[in-house]
């Protein structure tokens, strides 16, 4: 097998969506090499927490109400991490 491109770690920010921006957008083949689970590093150890939209309240309103109505929809598909 030949590849343009190896990544890796496949950690969710980092490895996985540049492995497929990479593929995507750029056209390359690429193979991600990851010796545990995908996204079981660092990026499944996230706390849970989410993005509450508070500090866009007074410089961009609509970004706040998108980031709530995000958290509403989290909330109720995923209980465990809202």
């Amino acid at each position: 097998m030949e590849f343009d491109v190896a990544i890796i770690g496949g950690g969710v920010n980092g490895g996985v969506f540049t492995a497929l921006d990479l593929a995507l957008r750029g056209g390359l083949k690429v193979v991600l090499l990851e010796k545990g689970v995908i996204g079981g590093g660092t990026s499944g150890k996230m706390h849970g927490l989410l993005h509450s939209g508070a500090r866009y309240v007074v410089t961009d309103p609509k970004a706040a109400v998108e980031c709530a109505e995000e958290n509403k929809i989290i909330a109720r598909i995923a209980p465990s991490r809202g």
